[in-house]
């Protein structure tokens, strides 16, 4: 549970990985297992920081769960796996690097090619930015649809309800704390979890929140929890949608081209303030249906009157293309909601338009026989 810094052995390959924050370094490394790792050594003032014995807790957590919990725990989060220091000065942590597939190639003007960590902050580019990316840096895929950018974030909002299930809150919940990938499938893995809290604990991190995450003005100072979570979250989504990480304001009209309004209204109740407890099974019931609107390459978004609705390629929901009157195409069908009212209204109308006829030939029928 705990590794001595001597004892690692730095490979000085891997991924450009950017510092930041309360880190001072992350460097692959193969640890006394002889298994590779990521070092994230802390800064000198976070290390004086840090609360040694819940972070050793979150470690023995992690190593008591059943296999198949631990296992679920390594693909969604990098959780801390050991210490490094000694017993009593914890001078960073040892995590899983998330899958290469989180990680996009990029071009520099001199030709050199590095592989750079996909962070969720991507998913609030505009078309024009994006295509300004991939152009300067040869990024074969710098733009994400809604579509994308909802099936990424429901993943990601799985990953928060299993650990709270689990009893964990992430506390630290912003779009530069998780990276992501659509390629096979949307996936999103949880990072900085050492500032995870417990739920009915103490934290190992003092809580730090960037400006634009921070809690409502009269919240600030409690300590972070499932709602502080679900508010956070409901930012993250606005965020993306509206393609901005700094708005503070939620667009409607925008959130409604591509979510039912009643979700919409959740998402803007949940950024105003900390979040009823009501919120997280309507937020969770999005959460799993946003996943399924990515087949392959067809994109669909689930809004009013539709259960799928195409969603064409790089389209944005800030600013939709002109609406066409060209139907959509065999393998994208819109597929409408409708309901028993509806339905009968139909077989109301076919029936007036049958009596109708009827009527016509027996007036032209009596008219034949007075003759």
């Amino acid at each position: 549970m705990i590794v001595r810094v001597g004892e690692l052995t730095f490979t000085g390959e891997g991924p450009v990985l950017r510092d930041g924050g309360q880190t001072d370094g992350l460097q692959l490394c193969i640890a006394p297992d002889q298994r590779t790792y990521l070092f994230k050594r802390y800064k000198s003032e976070t290390a004086d920081e840090v609360r040694v014995p819940a972070l050793h807790s979150m470690i023995r957590w992690r190593r008591e769960l059943s296999d198949e919990e631990r296992a679920v725990l390594d693909e969604r989060c990098a959780w801390p796996i050991a210490a490094v220091g000694t017993p009593a000065r914890a001078e960073g942590i040892l995590i899983r690097l998330a899958e290469r597939s989180m990680f996009e190639l990029r071009t520099s003007g001199s030709g050199e090619v590095t592989e750079t960590p996909r962070h969720l902050d991507e998913l609030t580019r505009s078309p024009d930015r994006a295509r300004r990316i991939a152009q300067r840096y040869e990024v074969k895929k710098a733009y994400y649809e809604p579509p994308y950018k909802l099936a990424v974030l429901g993943e990601l909002l799985d990953t928060v309800t299993w650990l709270h299930q689990h009893g964990y809150a992430v506390g630290d919940l912003q779009l530069r704390n998780a990276v992501f990938t659509i390629d096979p499938r949307p996936k999103a893995y949880l990072l900085d979890c050492d500032s995870c809290v417990p739920l009915l604990g103490e934290g190992a991190m003092p809580p730090v929140d960037p400006e634009q995450w921070k809690l409502p003005v009269e919240q600030r100072g409690v300590a972070f929890d499932v709602t502080s979570d679900h508010y956070k979250f409901a930012w993250a989504v606005v965020r993306c949608v509206q393609e901005t990480v700094e708005t503070w304001q939620p667009d409607p009209v925008v959130l409604r081209r591509v979510m039912p309004s009643a979700l919409a209204d959740t998402l803007i109740e949940c950024s105003r303030t900390l979040p009823p407890p009501g919120v997280r099974e309507r937020l969770r019931e999005a959460a799993a249906v946003w996943p399924r609107m990515v087949i392959g390459e067809r994109l669909y978004v689930n809004v009013d009157g539709f259960i799928k609705k195409p969603w064409p390629t790089g389209e944005s929901a800030v600013t939709p293309a002109p609406i066409t009157a060209t139907p959509p195409g065999p393998a994208t069908p819109a597929v409408p909601v409708t309901s028993a009212g509806s339905a009968g209204s139909g077989g109301k109308v076919k029936w007036a338009v049958v009596a109708g006829a009827v009527l016509i030939v027996l007036f032209f029928l009596i008219i034949a026989l007075g003759k």
